[in-house]
């Protein structure tokens, strides 16, 4: 029988899950994003996060440059448009070449991508954690039945992945700039035929995507008080996610990246030195030792590629010889 008090630490546990899987969401819906509309595997994900969280510190703090620092309002509304105005420039300047271009090119294209964010983050600010300013140091929670709480930064990313994730299938179902987004997204070909300008999709797909990331690095760093070189570890589990969820699918991206934040929290707590979620009826003390709650998400990738190789709402796609 689950005591009262077991069955609160779950629950704070699964408030937790869902609050980190938010912040998950919007890095892996802004990934789930380019590949709908351009079948890029854009692995420069985590990275581009780290940037997002990175920018603040660079226009909040004066870090790096002195004569930079602004106010915490205008450096999060600064770093929003530096993620519109980075989209556009990574779509012209680095992927209009490669349209049409081997997959394996582009990869590689992002893989290098990801390598120069990073060492520029390195150069500018080391390795060592920035705090971020004070007025976006998050020290509030939301109360919520059982005792539990969510805090601030968690509460906030639930909002707003779910305010994106409402607003993007609305976009694409709705408007006429997401329906050109979907056929050029299902022909490129076809598309260009009927006089659709791939080149200005694209760039608006990027722009996007970017942004939503952007915003997603810095929600992850304000949810631990500043930025970190290992928020780019998180692309391996954002992908987790998105295959999880379907690659295609921006739905699927959302509660591909809350189960990964849920199986993230419950097994650290449960199979890290904590007793296993069955040990009420059985008693059983499960220790895989630390770093076992990161390894759940990358069990599960393995198992959905065997399993389902589209994810839960990808698209599958069939080829006839």
């Amino acid at each position: 029988m689950v005591s009262a008090a077991e069955s609160a630490t779950l629950f704070q546990i699964a408030v937790e899950g869902v609050g980190l899987g938010a912040l998950y969401a919007l890095v892996a819906m802004g990934f789930a994003l380019i590949y709908k509309v351009t079948g890029v595997l854009n692995f420069a994900q985590g990275q581009i996060a780290l940037v997002g969280a990175y920018l603040i510190v660079l226009l909040g703090t004066g870090e790096a440059i002195d004569w930079l620092q602004v106010s915490a309002p205008v450096a999060v509304a600064a770093a929003v448009v530096v993620g519109i105005v980075l989209g556009i420039l990574l779509e012209r300047v680095v992927f209009r070449p490669f349209i049409g271009e081997p997959v394996l090119s582009v990869i590689i294209v992002t893989l290098a991508l990801g390598g120069i964010f990073s060492g520029f983050v390195n150069f500018l600010f080391g390795q060592n954690f920035k705090g971020y300013p004070d007025a976006l140091v998050l020290d509030w929670s939301v109360g919520l039945p059982l005792g539990a709480s969510i805090p601030g930064s968690y509460a906030i990313a639930v909002l707003l992945s779910l305010v994106i994730v409402a607003a993007l299938m609305l976009f694409f179902r709705y408007t006429v700039t997401g329906s050109i987004l979907r056929a050029a997204a299902s022909d490129e070909q076809a598309a260009m035929v009927l006089g659709v300008s791939i080149e200005r999709t694209i760039a608006v797909a990027w722009a996007l995507s970017i942004t939503i990331t952007t915003v997603g690095g810095m929600l992850l760093a304000m949810s631990s008080g500043g930025a970190s070189v290992s928020i780019e570890d998180t692309g391996i589990i954002i992908l987790a996610a998105v295959v999880f969820g379907g690659l295609d699918s921006i739905p699927g991206a959302f509660v591909g990246a809350i189960v990964v934040g849920l199986l993230r929290e419950l097994g650290s707590y449960y199979f890290e030195g904590g007793t296993a979620i069955v040990a009420p009826v059985v008693d059983v003390q499960l220790n895989f030792g630390p770093g076992f709650g990161n390894i759940l998400p990358l069990i599960l990738l393995l198992v959905v590629i065997v399993v389902k190789p589209y994810g839960l709402f990808g698209t599958e796609r069939i080829e006839r010889l």
